[in-house]
């Protein structure tokens, strides 16, 4: 018996799409809009070629159709099998779409198996204030008072102060100060700006993506514009296509200035190791000026250009946190917020971080020409754990090569980082295996049961996990990066530190939106997206500093690196001092801290995982 290729075929697909949960479920779950297949590929498969008999085959009408049109089922967690013009035809979700296949359907790995979410109901520590309430009122506050229009980057704020009479029994002096309520950039006495600004405003702005991506809020959408202007910013002033510089501060500014060229001449005194982050001057003739460590006089350099910027100050040496910050929100934004001049800026920042890496064999090298401490990303750099690198350098590569589309970058992160198929001619590190085999090896927990973890790296290593897998397509690679995003970094085996248990949102919702589902897997993180709710409904409602002695209530039980004292069990998020940003400080830490009236900090921390979790719809609207 011959059975031809086509009807064979409609057979066994029948067969297995009805055992996969296919049928007129399959057909009504299909959204013909997510799986874009040419006619062309229906007309190049073979009407009759033979195959061999096979005593299973079943015998159809000559004439009978091979499916009907909308049909559609899985074959496995990725390919979709979908019947246009009578013949079934193969959809790679992951591969065309990075998302998965559900009956017959691609869909977003979030939202696989229409999971139910719990909403952490009664939380012990909750503010009267909803989550929703809590975000508007961040969002006024940051778009209102921590936004400099000249500035174009957030920034903590100590508010104008003005000494008055005092009331009652209060001690003098007494001051009054703008209701912060309602408080603007102009009732701002002074600036919080130091080494890490970027970061810390490139975390906020990624909560503005995720809003964005959520509302089509035209005021997210301003600051968004705003703040992009100040990353453009924040690269040109260095001079160095693809590099950031850590802080940067224009002439006439009120509430912040560059430190003073005379009294303060060793912060712009260059070093002999480059392991001190250093201030320089954009002068008049638009060059880099600063002050020769062995004659201790103001020079000039031959690196010049900035005209633009003459009279700025800026502070060199970047380092792998500040580019944390950067990427995480700029992939955020390429994914989220298509809008044609966003999509402009933001792609040529990606591709110009991606160019700096490959031409410098993955360091950041500094506008003198030198390295930066902390800006080797090679996997066997020493500079951190192999995995912690690898990853990081993947992401920056993949990202700079999906946003410019160009082939050299594609090739780089296939054949040089990945090896695949073969290690790339020239690679400059040909002892490093590919680098996809390397992210197992984070390493992230030290010390006595993981007390001495710095969790600057957790934060920065989940950036970077956190992109990769958004960014990447090729199913093998992506499900290695679940894997350790899952074991080496939420899920360390036998670590009772380990982050799944801390209650961190952040680093909950992106471990949710992104785990790998279905057959294999142990479902949906429904208790990680809970306990980060029970989090967020702890997080106070204004960030101004209050006095709080956490080591009064909870025993030190082990040292912290840095010798700090941690407690045994995270403190609650409403008992601890506020700070920059909390989900990258250690939540075991015993530190007090004093109250300060004056002083608003940035609400990038709540603002953040509230609108992830809203994006990824473990939040609703209403809570």
């Amino acid at each position: 018996m011959i059975v031809t290729f086509k009807r064979f075929a409609t057979v066994v697909l029948l067969a297995f799409g009805l055992a996969c949960g296919g049928g007129t479920d399959a057909v009504d779950a299909l959204d013909p809009d997510l799986l874009d297949v040419s006619p062309d590929v229906i007309a190049d498969i073979p009407a009759d070629v033979p195959v061999a008999d096979a005593p299973d085959a079943v015998e159809v009408a000559p004439d009978a159709p091979a499916c009907t049109d909308g049909e559609a089922s899985c074959a496995g967690a990725y390919l979709a099998k979908v019947c246009q013009g009578q013949a079934f035809v193969d959809v790679d979700c992951m591969a065309t779409q990075g998302r998965v296949c559900e009956n017959g359907a691609c869909v977003e790995p979030w939202k696989y198996g229409a999971p139910v979410w719990t909403t952490c109901p009664g939380v012990e520590g909750g503010t009267t204030e909803t989550l929703a309430q809590k975000a508007a009122g961040y969002d006024a506050i940051a778009s209102r008072l921590h936004i400099h229009p000249d500035l174009k980057v957030l920034l903590s704020a100590t508010l104008k102060k003005v000494e008055t009479a005092c009331v009652g029994d209060a001690t003098p002096p007494c001051y009054a100060t703008p209701d912060p309520t309602t408080a603007t950039y102009e009732d701002v006495g002074a600036w919080h700006t130091g080494e890490n600004d970027g970061l810390w405003s490139a975390l906020y702005l990624t909560s503005q993506a995720f809003r964005y991506g959520t509302t089509k809020s035209p005021e997210a959408l301003a600051i968004i514009r705003t703040l992009l202007e100040g990353e453009v910013t924040r690269m040109k002033v260095t001079g160095v296509p693809g590099l950031f510089t850590r802080q940067f501060i224009p002439p006439n500014v009120a509430g912040i200035a560059c430190p003073d060229p005379v009294a303060n001449k060793a912060l712009y005194t260059t070093d002999v190791e480059k392991d001190d982050n250093r201030w320089v001057q954009v002068r008049d003739d638009g060059c880099v000026w600063s002050v020769n460590r062995v004659t201790l006089e103001w020079e000039g350099s031959t690196h010049c250009g900035l005209d633009a910027y003459k009279g700025w100050c800026w502070l060199d040496n970047v380092s792998q946190d500040e580019y944390a910050g950067h990427t995480l929100a700029l992939g955020a934004l390429y994914k989220l917020v298509d809008v044609p001049d966003v999509q402009a800026i933001v792609k040529d920042l990606m591709t110009q971080v991606a160019d700096h890496l490959v031409k410098n064999d993955l360091y950041f090298v500094d506008w003198d020409g030198r390295q930066t401490e902390h800006g080797k990303l090679h996997a066997y750099s020493f500079a951190d754990t192999p995995g912690f690198l690898s990853t990081m350098s993947m992401d920056y590569i993949l990202m700079g090569a999906v946003a410019s589309g160009r082939e050299d970058l594609r090739r780089y992160y296939d054949q040089c980082l990945n090896q695949n198929p073969q290690q790339c001619e020239g690679w400059a590190y040909p002892d490093e295996p590919p680098y996809k085999d390397l992210m197992s090896q984070m390493w992230l927990y030290l010390g006595n049961e993981g007390c001495g973890s710095n969790y600057n790296n957790f934060s920065m290593v989940y950036t970077s996990l956190h992109n990769l897998i958004w960014f990447e397509n090729d199913a093998g690679v992506r499900e290695a990066v679940q894997k350790a995003f899952d074991e080496n970094f939420m899920r360390e085996a036998d670590q009772p530190r380990a982050l799944i248990v801390q209650q961190n949102p952040w680093f909950n919702f992106g471990w949710a939106a992104f785990k790998r589902l279905g057959q294999g897997s142990d479902g949906p993180a429904t208790q990680a997206v809970d306990e980060g709710i029970c989090s967020l409904k702890q997080f106070p409602a204004v960030k101004m500093p209050v006095a709080l002695d956490p080591a009064s209530k909870y025993p030190h039980y082990c040292d912290q690196r840095n010798d700090g004292s941690a407690t045994e069990f995270p403190v609650p998020v409403n008992e601890r001092c506020i700070s920059t940003f909390e989900w990258w400080s250690d939540p075991y830490d015993r530190d007090t801290c004093g109250a300060d009236p004056w002083t608003v900090i940035i609400p990038g921390d709540y603002l953040l995982p509230y609108w992830m979790g809203r994006y990824f719809g473990f939040i609703p609207e209403t809570l």
